[in-house]
């Protein structure tokens, strides 16, 4: 169903319980859509074990063995000595234009 504006004012609760039974309300102004009603849904609750099965035992003991830590360590420390701006690519400098000056003083005739 389409309503206009001014209907939508004042019939409100009767627009949201029919969008509630899964009917389209739309609000209209000065003939033209705008807006739709619509039920908003739950969000789905979190489910439990959703990662698992992603990595294989081998794979977990792996990224926590001493070779793998040493590597990151190495990585780490290496990072301290490099600039913050490493890689970053920099931006042309702009050079500002002095404005205008104006001269206040009238020339002699």
């Amino acid at each position: 169903m389409q309503v206009n504006m001014l209907e939508a004012k004042t019939q409100l609760s009767r627009l949201v319980e029919a969008a509630l039974r899964g009917e389209e309300v739309v609000i209209a102004n000065r003939g033209k859509a705008v807006v739709k009603l619509v039920k908003v849904e739950d969000k789905p609750k979190r489910q439990w074990g959703a990662w698992a099965g992603l990595m294989t035992e081998e794979e977990i003991e792996h990224a926590f063995s001493p070779e793998v830590e040493a590597e990151f360590a190495r990585e780490w420390f290496a990072s301290i000595d490099r600039p913050i701006d490493a890689g970053l690519k920099k931006k042309p400098a702009t050079q500002a234009k002095a404005p205008a000056k104006h001269s206040t003083k009238r020339a002699a005739k």
